[in-house]
């Protein structure tokens, strides 16, 4: 069955049928599937000029989904602060993919996500946070209180910090013009993005435009993920942990959605006075414990007394 809005590959008039025959007995007959293929199957049937032409070409019918082609970054990795957590994500949380950071309540990602901001502007002198604030929780002050405590003098960074607040769906593509307008070859950059899931949530009231808009969040999330790779960007996701009425299971809210792009996953969960962080990195699935205070998340400590 074909979606709708998806392509036979055969439609698209520049692939042969013996190639469209081998791929279909690869469970490949659609563009989507195409796209998301695995690098080994798309080089055993197209050289590098038909792989360019071939994605161009659905590039254009999809015209927010990319294919990666021949991209090649050095990794940037931005330490956690927190040791346990750190050797989880292979020394941090790193560029060209996508991070998604979960938790039920706004303030421990936001803590989490403003330690991240303070350790990438020390560790890279050229660059620049873009924050994509969905839902006006953005706190500078707040920041600025945390790097206080860190000793970072606050007059050195709150220059590199373009925070946007987009109010429709169609606003949200625009923070790709901002990024595209701030990105050079020598500058590191880190996009936040904010609320995304209540932005869209809030925009889908309306059941005759639930279907589009839940398409646009398919496509802002994808090219995201396209500018993490093609400009080696750190992007964290900061999402709601909700509980699905069905199942009762704690999961991202629209998961069914942005699970297929993400490739790491935080969720920060409450235990009492702690807080366990669940980190699913493909099927790898880890979890630690943590402390919590009003400077961040840290390595789990009992404290006891008497």
């Amino acid at each position: 069955m074909v979606n709708s809005y998806d392509i036979e590959l055969k439609d698209l008039g520049i692939i042969s049928d013996e190639k469209i025959k081998a791929l279909e007995e690869e469970n490949i007959r659609t563009c989507m599937q195409l796209l998301f293929a695995p690098n080994d199957i798309i080089e055993k049937y197209f050289d590098e000029s038909e792989r360019k032409e071939v994605f161009l070409k659905i590039e254009e019918h999809f015209p927010a989904v990319y294919r990666f082609r021949e991209i090649r970054h050095e990794t940037m990795t931005v330490t956690t602060s927190i040791r346990e957590l750190d050797k989880i994500l292979g020394g941090g949380v790193s560029s060209s993919n996508i991070t998604e950071v979960c938790s039920e309540k706004k303030h421990i990602r936001a803590l989490f996500a403003y330690n991240i901001i303070l350790n990438f502007l020390q560790l890279f002198k050229k660059s620049v946070i873009v924050y994509n604030d969905s839902n006006k929780m953005f706190r500078p002050e707040k920041l600025c209180e945390l790097a206080h405590y860190m000793r970072i003098n606050e007059n050195l960074f709150l220059e590199k910090i373009l925070v946007f607040k987009p109010y429709t769906v169609f606003q949200q593509f625009e923070v790709f013009e901002l990024l595209e307008k701030n990105i050079r070859s020598d500058f590191r950059i880190l996009f936040v993005i904010d609320g995304i899931g209540d932005f869209f949530k809030s925009t889908t009231k309306r059941k005759d435009i639930t279907f589009y808009n839940l398409r646009m969040l398919e496509s802002f999330i994808l090219r995201a993920n396209y500018f993490s790779i093609k400009y080696n960007m750190i992007v964290l996701l900061l999402n709601n942990l909700i509980k699905d009425f069905k199942t009762n299971v704690i999961e991202p809210q629209f998961n069914s959605i942005i699970g297929e792009v993400v490739g790491t996953r935080i969720f920060f969960y409450e235990e009492g006075s702690f807080v366990k962080a669940k980190v699913i990195i493909g099927e790898n699935v880890k979890e630690v414990r943590l402390s919590v205070t009003d400077y961040g998340l840290s390595d789990a400590v009992d404290r006891k007394f008497g």
